[in-house]
C-alpha cells in the first residue's frame, strides 16, 4: 500500500505568495520597489532601489545631502550662464562708439594724505599735475560733475555725462627698493599714485598704482596717467555705447 506524504501548509503558503507577488509585478508594468538603510559619515539615511522589466535598477533618494547641495549649485550655474547670455546679447544689440569718438572722463580730486598735503607747494597743485597729463588726448575729455545749489545753500552733484570715473590717492611712504648700485634693498621717501578706475557700461573697476622716489613725482605722475589711459582705451573703450 502506498504513502501518501501531503506537505504542511507551512510550506505552501510562502510560494503562493511568491507567486502571487510575480504576478503582482508584471500586471504593474515589471518594476519593483525595495528600500534599505544606507550608512555614510552622516548617519542611516533610507535608499529606495527601483528595478524595472528589464532589470534596470534607479536609485531614489530624495533625503541624501549631495543630491540636495548639486540642485540649487545647478541652478545658480544655470542663472549665471543666463545672465551672462543677455549680458552679451545687450552688447551685441547695443550700438558701440567708434574708435575715435570721445571718452569722456570725470577725474575726481585726489585724495591726500598728510604727508602730500604738507609736501605739496600750492593747495592743488598735485590735481593740476595729474589733469594736465589727459588735456591734449584726442580722446579722452575731462568732464565736471554739474553742481547746484539746494535749498539749504549746500552745493548738490547733478548726472554727469561722463563714461568713466578716475578716484586717484597720492601719498608719501618710505620704502625698501634695491639700490641699483649695491643691489642691496634701501630705504627711500617715495611718493605713491593709485586710482580706481570705474564705468558703469560695460561694468568695469580696475585699480592701478605707479611708485617713484618723491623728488621725481612729475615723473611718476606721467607714468601713472599712462596707465589710467591704457585701462580707459583698451579695456573700458570698446564696450561704451554710442552717445
Amino acid at each position: 500500500m502506498t504513502k501518501i506524504v501531503s506537505r504542511p501548509k507551512s510550506v505552501l503558503i510562502p510560494g503562493c505568495l511568491v507567486m502571487a507577488c510575480l504576478a503582482l509585478t508584471a500586471c504593474t508594468g515589471g518594476v519593483s520597489t525595495s528600500k534599505v538603510n544606507r550608512v555614510d559619515g552622516q548617519g542611516t539615511k533610507p535608499v529606495v532601489y527601483e528595478t524595472d522589466y528589464d532589470g534596470q535598477t534607479t536609485i531614489q533618494n530624495s533625503q541624501d545631502s549631495k543630491a540636495k547641495r548639486q540642485v540649487p549649485a545647478q541652478q545658480m550655474a544655470e542663472q549665471r550662464k543666463a545672465k551672462k547670455t543677455e549680458q552679451l546679447e545687450s552688447l551685441t544689440t547695443t550700438p558701440r562708439r567708434q574708435p575715435n569718438d570721445p571718452i569722456y572722463v570725470n577725474l575726481v580730486p585726489p585724495v591726500l594724505d598728510s604727508k602730500m598735503q604738507q609736501a605739496e607747494k600750492s593747495k592743488g597743485a598735485v590735481e593740476r599735475q595729474i589733469r594736465s597729463e589727459f588735456t591734449f588726448d584726442p580722446i579722452i575729455k575731462l568732464v565736471v560733475g554739474d553742481r547746484s545749489s539746494s535749498d539749504k545753500g549746500k552745493l548738490r552733484s547733478a548726472p554727469s555725462i561722463a563714461d568713466v570715473e578716475v578716484s586717484p590717492k597720492v601719498s608719501i611712504k618710505d620704502v625698501y627698493v634695491l639700490q641699483p648700485q649695491t643691489g642691496k634693498p634701501g630705504k627711500i621717501t617715495a611718493v605713491i599714485f593709485e586710482a580706481t578706475i570705474t564705468s558703469q557700461e560695460p561694468p568695469v573697476t580696475s585699480t592701478v598704482s605707479e611708485t617713484g622716489h618723491v623728488l621725481q613725482n612729475v615723473e611718476v605722475s606721467k607714468r601713472f596717467a599712462t596707465k589710467i589711459k591704457q585701462v580707459i582705451l583698451e579695456r573700458i573703450g570698446p564696450g561704451i555705447p554710442a552717445h
